[in-house]
């Protein structure tokens, strides 16, 4: 069963992306904390997880090498409050597989999505468009 697993703590941007999700994967799980999301991935193995940035709460490396240890196959797209090339430069270096700003979910979610789930890269620092 193909499944997204998307940690963010505010409600209504959660039930945003859940609908947009929705119409790529079979299943889309909400959690709204840390210990839901690190148990959410080992149990559902999801092929994709979509973490807020700030759920991290300073500790992205290690909470991105501890999600890809629970589903080694699963890939981490980061969604950051931040429009600053350097941050998504430091995200992409400590394990995410993309970053997406909260301004731009409209437009570039769909095109995140699929450049991850390619096993490409996604973000500012990796390029405006998928590599």
């Amino acid at each position: 069963m193909a499944c997204v697993l998307v940690g963010h703590q505010h409600q209504r941007l959660s039930e945003g992306l859940r609908t947009a999700l929705q119409a790529r994967f079979e299943s889309v799980f909400m959690v709204a904390d840390l210990g839901s999301l690190k148990e959410g991935t080992g149990k559902l193995q999801p092929q994709l997880v979509v973490i807020d940035l700030g759920l991290a709460a300073g500790r992205l490396e290690p909470l991105l090498a501890e999600l890809h240890r629970l589903a080694p196959t699963g890939r981490c797209l980061v969604l950051s409050d931040y429009d600053d090339p350097m941050l998504d430069a430091l995200v992409l270096s400590q394990g995410a597989d993309g970053v997406v700003h909260k301004t731009a979910l409209g437009t570039e979610l769909s095109l995140a999505v699929t450049a991850v789930m390619a096993g490409q890269r996604f973000g500012d620092a990796a390029g405006a468009a998928p590599t």
